[in-house]
């Protein structure tokens, strides 16, 4: 085989010379450090504007929803929401009660981020790229930018921070609707607004009475309501029925045949669907959670009480202080449903202020009782019974609102001894005005920009 020429052999030589690759792979593995090195400095150089940026941002939230709660506090200390709205548009609302523009958190500055809170109506028809109101509110829409009619308001609360040079670096948008809940319409002295209205009235001496009253025995200024008020046209003749068999003088109110008037006995029994039974369940869910007591009492463990309002005198925050004239309070019982047994049973000598709600179950009173405010026994096999051994009256309302259908095995209405009902909107206006804006009030619905 032919030798390799002398320079070939150079040439091979120094091909397999290895002597200063080192240095070349330690340059390019210099420049991949430094590029990845620059890189990681890069990317830390955003971390901090990036967690910046991301406190910012909750701050501006936290700002928006502290916004949210001090309308909410405003519109619970307005009574009339139309008040409120006073400018406003459909569109545009105008600024909540109890702030103003850029309003800044109790003992902070403005440095520390402000916010700006408006209130409209819900009458707002929408845009291409906003929703009408209806989809908020889930209710029609009404029909005036300044007088609602619903009880539902839209509000909107922008939390916006600052730099030192007053730019903005964060905004955060909430828009809420906020429902007060009203006493749904009273129609009657005693109303029965639910599928049954059986009743067993004894004695001589109970008192049903349609016609306004005041919580002193006089005549109160509004319009009279029926004294018993039916809410199945099928349940009224055995109503009238009963009050044959008794005396019907000690029913009187609106009349049925000419309202205009008053009258007594089976003349002032109608079927009237002013109130309905979805109105009133409606109305103790929104309230029942709000509830100053509230009461679990089931069949196998039910409560009964003596005495109410003994405590009110030394504690009107006691447990046994169901509410005075001056500190009304709403009173929640809840059976379980089971049958026809007394979830609240109340004897000795009570009396309270408030809204009086029994759930599922019966209110059994005795002895003396005196309540100013609704009293509302609602659900499944329910009942009111007033039996004797003193003196009972109401001044306010009573419904009694059977969800069962039943037949007559279970009576919704067992009334004697001196047991008296009177229609009273002093004593409801009372309640509903005393108990404070905020346990009549919920955010309907929330969402977040």
């Amino acid at each position: 085989m032919r030798e390799a020429s002398e320079p070939m052999k150079k040439i091979q030589a120094i091909l397999k010379d290895e002597r200063g690759v080192a240095v070349v792979v330690a340059m390019v593995a210099l420049l991949a450090l430094t590029a990845l090195v620059v890189a990681f400095l890069a990317v830390s150089a955003f971390e901090p504007q990036i967690s910046g940026n991301l406190a910012a941002g909750a701050q501006a939230r936290y700002l928006a929803e502290a916004g949210i709660e001090a309308a909410f506090d405003g519109l619970a200390s307005t009574a009339d929401w139309n008040t409120a709205l006073v400018g406003a548009t459909c569109a545009t609302g105008v600024a909540a009660p109890t702030t103003t523009a850029n309003s800044v958190l109790p003992g902070l500055t403005a440095a520390s981020g402000t916010f700006t809170v408006t209130v409209r109506n819900d009458c707002f028809v929408g845009s291409a790229s906003v929703s009408a109101d209806n989809v908020l509110t889930g209710v029609a829409l009404e029909g005036s930018a300044t007088n609602d009619t619903n009880n539902r308001v839209v509000v909107t609360s922008t939390g916006r921070v600052t730099d030192p040079n007053n730019a903005t670096v964060a905004t955060r948008i909430v828009k809420t609707v906020i429902k007060k809940t009203i006493l749904p319409p009273i129609n009657g002295a005693l109303t029965f607004p639910g599928l049954q209205a059986d009743v067993d009235f004894s004695g001589s001496s109970f008192t049903i009475r349609g016609i306004d009253t005041n919580m002193d025995g006089s005549n109160g200024p509004g319009s009279p309501v029926y004294g018993i008020a039916v809410g199945v046209a099928a349940n009224e003749p055995g109503v009238d029925t009963e009050l044959a068999n008794n005396q019907q003088n000690s029913v009187t109110g609106k009349s049925q045949t000419n309202p205009a008037t008053t009258t007594s006995g089976d003349g002032t029994v109608a079927f009237d669907t002013g109130l309905t039974s979805a109105a009133v369940t409606d109305f103790v869910n929104s309230i029942k959670a709000n509830a100053d007591i509230s009461i679990n009492s089931p069949a196998s463990n039910p409560f009964s009480i003596q005495n109410v309002g003994s405590s009110c005198a030394t504690n009107v925050n006691s447990s046994t202080c169901w509410g005075t004239t001056s500190h009304p309070k709403i009173v929640y019982v809840r059976g379980d449903g089971t049958g026809q047994y007394n979830a609240l049973d109340i004897s000795g000598n009570s009396s309270g202020t408030g809204i009086l709600i029994v759930e599922n179950a019966n209110l059994d009173i005795t002895g003396n009782f005196n309540w100013n405010g609704p009293v509302i026994v609602t659900g499944n096999n329910v009942k009111i019974r007033y039996h004797g051994g003193g003196n009972q009256s109401i001044y306010g309302t009573v419904v009694v609102n059977e969800l069962n259908n039943d037949g007559s095995t279970n009576l919704e209405a067992d009334i004697s001894g001196n047991a008296s009902i009177f229609y009273s909107s002093q004593a409801n206006n009372l309640v509903m005005n005393g108990l404070g804006g905020r346990k009549l009030m919920s955010v309907y619905s929330w969402q977040e920009q």
